[in-house]
């Protein structure tokens, strides 16, 4: 797995703590230098230092020793490069592998390396006891694509730690000062890893917009894309409206800063940002995508992925306080009752249960 601020490293988080509470034993193996990875050793989970995010034969063989060490019965990997590591060492090491799924991303990659991608998904399916999806719309995806049978697939909904996650998270105050944001202005934000399928550059766009009194953006993450986003803000005029707040290992600690959350994602798994932000009551507006109509429902958040679209989205929210707290008590019941941990961990469970099983 990756260890750099993001859904799925934060999923893997909360997984390891929740299964912990039950009575696993979960040992996290990733890349050292991530600002998660030292979440995890300072939240006492056993970690071992691996770059498995590059493609390496030594990797998969330390990995194959570290499973032999640990005496572990069972790996379960997350995102691409883990994926191919630990199903490998796994099939080397002759335990059952499960693998998660966090998004189905390969459009934007050249012909050839879009179909390696898919071929060595479909290859790596054939040593991967249980698929998990994190949405409907992702597994649909999936089967569509031939990337793994509907007997292998599972579907768990990402769940956060809604009691955790409120109790540590800041108020609306003392959010705005860690971002250094005057208290009265208006406050659009999101945190996403700056990557093209994020679509960033639509918010950017989107807030030039915006007619006054507009509203200040904070974008907390990092990524490829940030130089090109830092140029586009400057390019649009609005160098003092944005704040590139960097990476955070918990961000939704800040989310209350935020009078709107927004994900102008062009494509998701399912968005574990945005159902914090639903766990903490914010109204969130939302490209009309599979996954974020899987997430937040049929929620007037919900708009077209155009610049006017979703400028006029944000403005129509913003200026309406009723709307703000209606909107945000839904999201907030609809992730209690729909995306928590509990329900997630205990499925989880199950399948672990049914693969051990065997």
């Amino acid at each position: 797995m990756s260890t750099q601020a993001g859904g799925g490293p934060q999923h893997v988080l909360t997984v390891a703590l929740g299964l912990r509470a039950r009575g696993w034993r979960s040992i996290v193996a990733g890349p050292p230098g991530g600002v998660l990875f030292t979440r995890f050793r300072e939240c006492g989970v056993e970690t071992v230092a691996l770059r498995t995010d590059r493609v390496s034969a030594l990797t998969v063989l330390r990995l194959v020793r570290a499973i032999r060490r640990h005496g572990v019965r069972l790996v379960h990997s997350h995102g691409k490069g883990a994926g191919l590591h630990a199903r490998l060492a796994a099939r080397l090491a002759g335990v059952p592998a499960v693998h998660t799924l966090h998004g189905i991303h390969y459009e934007r990659y050249p012909a050839p390396a879009r179909a390696l991608y898919l071929a060595l998904e479909r290859r790596l399916s054939a040593c991967t006891r249980v698929v998990i999806n994190v949405s409907r719309a992702q597994e649909a995806e999936g089967l569509a694509l031939h990337l793994f049978s509907a007997r292998q697939s599972r579907v768990i909904l990402n769940g956060v730690d809604v009691a955790r996650l409120t109790a540590r998270a800041l108020d609306r105050w003392d959010a705005r000062a860690e971002l250094g944001l005057d208290p009265g202005v208006r406050v659009v934000g999101t945190a996403a890893r700056f990557d093209a399928v994020k679509r960033l550059d639509l918010l950017l766009r989107a807030l030039a917009a915006m007619p006054p009194p507009g509203a200040m953006l904070v974008l907390i993450g990092a990524g490829g894309e940030e130089q090109r986003l830092r140029a586009l803000s400057d390019e649009l005029g609005l160098a003092g409206c944005v704040r590139f707040a960097g990476e955070m290992a918990e961000a939704a600690r800040v989310f209350r800063a935020f009078d709107v959350f927004a994900a102008p994602s062009r494509k998701e798994g399912l968005p574990l940002a945005v159902v914090e932000a639903m766990a903490l009551g914010l109204p969130v507006v939302a490209t009309d995508i599979p996954a974020h109509r899987e997430t937040l429902g049929l929620s007037a958040g919900l708009v077209d992925g155009t610049v006017e679209a979703f400028a006029k989205g944000l403005v129509e929210v913003l200026d309406d306080a009723d709307l703000q707290l209606r909107l945000g008590g839904e999201n907030r019941t609809r992730a209690r009752s729909e995306f928590d941990a509990r329900a997630m961990l205990t499925e989880l469970e199950s399948v672990y249960g049914d693969v051990l099983a065997v």
